[in-house]
């Protein structure tokens, strides 16, 4: 496939065009992706012969995803002032409600604990709150170290599954349970 004059035209120019979306837009990263994003919209476009001076289009063109994209974060600052954070705030806001069913989560959790053999529930004392290599805790205990593999994933497989439980049975806001 031949490629277009335009996407020809930024390739010999794609890091002058680097350059400049860095300059008007502060971040070398982000000019990478809107210059990336030109690059995309070249290749949906047919190549234009009239277009007499390719180097100026393209930076025109990047100049306004530029614009653009400064114009979208703005307004999205704006909307986050506006709101004064609370978007962001009310999905982190610790609740009586979260802190109690948090409590429960770690009871529930606590109980799956309490139901695993006594071995695997040595090695994850070991790994979780001492912070025990899997090595150092096959020493201690006298196993090998796939037995402690073993256990380790006997004991995360066990709490994932008993955390999916409790959240499939999380009460509805109504007060009903909710089952899913």
């Amino acid at each position: 496939m031949q490629e277009s004059a335009l996407l020809q035209a930024y390739r010999e120019h794609e890091w002058e065009l680097q350059r400049f979306l860095a300059r008007r837009l502060g971040s070398v990263q982000l000019a990478s992706d809107i210059a990336h994003d030109l690059y995309l919209k070249l290749m949906g476009v047919a190549d234009h012969s009239e277009i007499r001076d390719r180097k100026a289009y393209l930076f025109g063109v990047a100049a306004n995803l530029a614009t653009d994209h400064l114009r979208v974060e703005g307004r999205r600052g704006a909307i986050l002032a506006e709101s004064g954070g609370t978007a962001w705030q009310q999905n982190d806001e610790l609740t009586p409600e979260r802190h109690a069913l948090a409590r429960d989560e770690l009871r529930y959790l606590d109980a799956a604990i309490a139901g695993l053999p006594e071995r695997c529930r040595q090695v994850f004392h070991l790994h979780r709150y001492e912070g025990r290599s899997q090595a150092e805790i096959a020493e201690i205990l006298g196993l090998g170290a796939t037995t402690v593999y073993r256990d380790l994933k006997f004991v995360m497989d066990t709490l994932l599954q008993a955390r999916r439980r409790f959240r499939a049975a999380e009460p509805d806001s109504d007060g009903g349970t909710r089952r899913k």
